[in-house]
Order: C-alpha cells, then sequence, then structure tokens
C-alpha cells in the first residue's frame, strides 16, 4: 500500500533575478498562444545535492470581488516530497491570453504556506446504464445514489468543498468545487442512467476536480460494475504494468496529488476483477474499498463510515500564489478566460531545476 506523503523537506531560502513585467488594464480577446518557458534568470547555488528534480502542479481560483487570482502551487523533488520553503523569486507567472505574453511583476505576487482542516472532496456517480436496475427497496440504484450522494453532501461543515463527477461512457465534471449545499443538490438530481462505465476517466476527472488546494483531500468513486471503456482489458495484474491504460492513469495521478480514494462498488454486479479494481484503487492511495450490495449499506457506507474516515485524515498544504488581476471586462463583455503559465526554478549542486504548468482562470464581474 501507497501511504500519501505528508512530510516536507526544510529548504533554505532562494534568491532569483526579479522579472521584468508588462502591466494591462483592458483586454479583447484573441487566440491563446503557446506559453513561453520560464525566463532565463541567474540564480545562487543552494546546498542541497539530494535534490535532482522538481515538479509542479497548480490549481486556480479567481475572486471577482477583490479581483485577485489565487495560483495553489504543489512543488515537490524528484521523490514526491514538497517543497515549501519558496517565494516569489522561485515562480515566474505568465498570461498569454492574446498575440503577446504578459508576465506578472514578481513584486506584484504573493507567496504563502496554504493550510486548511476542511475537506476537499471529488464525489464521483456512476452513470452508466445499469444504474437504472433495481434494489431490494423498489428504487432504481441511481434513484439511491442519488439520495446517498445528498446524504453524503448534506453532513458537509461550512467550509468543505465537493465537486460532482459523473461517468459513463465518457467521465465529466458536472460541478466544481463548491460549498454551496443547493447548487450540488440540484446537480446530483440532474444524473441519468445510460451508457458504459469508464472507471479510468473518472478518475482522471476527480483528480482534476480537486487539483492542489490544500486539506482533507479524498476521492469518492461510486460504480455497479466492471470498467468496459479501458482499451487495456483484465485486472490490476494487467493493467498496472500498462502506461497506456486509462485505470493505470487515473491511478498514478491520484497517488502523484495525494489523493485518499475511497470506492464503493454497489449491488452484487461486480466481477472479481470489478472488485480487485476497486480494491486497487483503495489500497494504493491509502483509502478504503466498501462493497454496498444493499441500499442499507449505501447509505451506511455514505452517510457514516466515509465521512468519517475523510475527517481522520491528515490535512495536505500546498502554497498559494495570490496576484492582482491586471485585465478588467470591456463593454458587454461578462466574462473572459485567461490561459496561464507557472514556471518554478530551483538551483543546488545539480543545476537549475526548472517545472512548468499551464491553466486557465475565469474572470467574472462582481
Amino acid at each position: 500500500m501507497t501511504i500519501p506523503r505528508r512530510f516536507l523537506r526544510p529548504l533554505l531560502p532562494l534568491l532569483l533575478a526579479a522579472v521584468a513585467a508588462c502591466g494591462v488594464e483592458e483586454y479583447n480577446p484573441g487566440p491563446a498562444q503557446p506559453g513561453p518557458a520560464a525566463p532565463e534568470v541567474s540564480v545562487p547555488v543552494v546546498d542541497e545535492s539530494s535534490i535532482t528534480g522538481v515538479d509542479l502542479a497548480t490549481s486556480v481560483e479567481y475572486d471577482a470581488g477583490t479581483g485577485e487570482v489565487r495560483v495553489f502551487a504543489r512543488v515537490e523533488d524528484q521523490n514526491g516530497d514538497p517543497l515549501f520553503d519558496l517565494g516569489p523569486e522561485n515562480f515566474a507567472i505568465i498570461l498569454n491570453p492574446g498575440t503577446a505574453p504578459r508576465p506578472i511583476d514578481r513584486d506584484d505576487v504573493t507567496v504563502s504556506l496554504a493550510s486548511s482542516d476542511a475537506s476537499v472532496v471529488a464525489l464521483v456517480i456512476d452513470s452508466s446504464g445499469s444504474m437504472g436496475s433495481g434494489t431490494e427497496t423498489g428504487q432504481t440504484r441511481m434513484q439511491v445514489a442519488k439520495e446517498a450522494a445528498k446524504l453524503f453532501v448534506g453532513l458537509m461543515a461550512a467550509d468543505d468543498q465537493v465537486a460532482i463527477v459523473d461517468f459513463d461512457d465518457e467521465a465529466r465534471i458536472l460541478q466544481q468545487l463548491t460549498s454551496d449545499q443547493t447548487v450540488l443538490e440540484e446537480t446530483i438530481d440532474g444524473f441519468t442512467a445510460s451508457g458504459a462505465t469508464n472507471l479510468g476517466g473518472a478518475l482522471i476527472e476527480a483528480v482534476r476536480a480537486v487539483g492542489t488546494r490544500p486539506g482533507r483531500r479524498a476521492v469518492v468513486l461510486l460504480t455497479d460494475g466492471d470498467d468496459t471503456v479501458d482499451a487495456v482489458s483484465g485486472g490490476p495484474d494487467v493493467w498496472m504494468q500498462d502506461s497506456t491504460s486509462t485505470r493505470y492513469q487515473g491511478l498514478q495521478l491520484a497517488k502523484e496529488r495525494d489523493l485518499v480514494v475511497f470506492t464503493v462498488g454497489l449491488g452484487g454486479d461486480l466481477s472479481d476483477i470489478g472488485k480487485a479494481d476497486l480494491q486497487t484503487f483503495a489500497d494504493e492511495t491509502g483509502g478504503e474499498f466498501f462493497e454496498a450490495v444493499t441500499a442499507s449499506s449505501l447509505l451506511t457506507a455514505f452517510g457514516v463510515t466515509i465521512p468519517q474516515r475523510i475527517e481522520a485524515l491528515t490535512p495536505i498544504d500546498t502554497l498559494e500564489l495570490a496576484f492582482p488581476n491586471p485585465f478588467t471586462l470591456s463593454g458587454t463583455l461578462t466574462s473572459l478566460d485567461v490561459p496561464f503559465v507557472t514556471n518554478v526554478t530551483y538551483a543546488n549542486q545539480n543545476g537549475t531545476l526548472r517545472a512548468v504548468f499551464s491553466g486557465t482562470y475565469t474572470v467574472t464581474r462582481p
């Protein structure tokens, strides 16, 4: 079993030269251009020879009230251990929504440790055709799943956030992370049963939904059947050795992002391979697999056991990079998607190490 990493490695502060920025106040959207590489800078060598590589992943939020952009950055070394002792001098943020890349002045960027005890959960529900099958209560599996999902959402604390993902032939984020229980319940009500079962795609979208936000990070995945979409057939003994498998890809992403995966098999139709898939998702991330043969056992899992397991998780910290959005909405424009790239630079005896991650934030009116 692979347990999510919880330990940070303290590093010495790094000093980097500033990157010049060009500011703008108004923007008329044009075609996005590929993100530029990190600016060339001269960096002092840090005495930390054990670090030979860095990796970066980010999530982003935009506050329409303040106009502030918050980037949650997860920086890790080659072993997957997080690096926290970094400042604005280690990052370059470049907005490129039009034809000219526009760097954010480092003087406008604040970097802080983002900590939270809140739960940040992707709730993933199977909406394949078999979810229309009946249960011992006379309800369909989909009806029972909706009831259980609403029960789970209803137990949220005020600062908890849940995203909704459904999957059949494909997987979709139906609702991004929110604390609004009414919005979540309305999203759950929209589930319909049709199509196949794409477990790997569901896990990939769940990882995207949670992103790199701090807190008690988890995925709760419910299905009533085996994966029928993955091009790689067979159980974990096969797909765990094949990087082209969507189940493999989803599991690796979850592990890289320190996400704990709780899986639930509904009804009695899962094969031994299907059960092994769900068990592997859970075991490899420090989660747990629940067999919910009956509707009542599903409600117990969603209403009691899994919330307790999530509450017991150790919160994951991340870095928060904040800067003012330089664009305003002109005329009748109501929103604007702004692609950007975040670069991190780190240097030691092994050389200058860099990583880059791209994203998009959406500017909206207050």
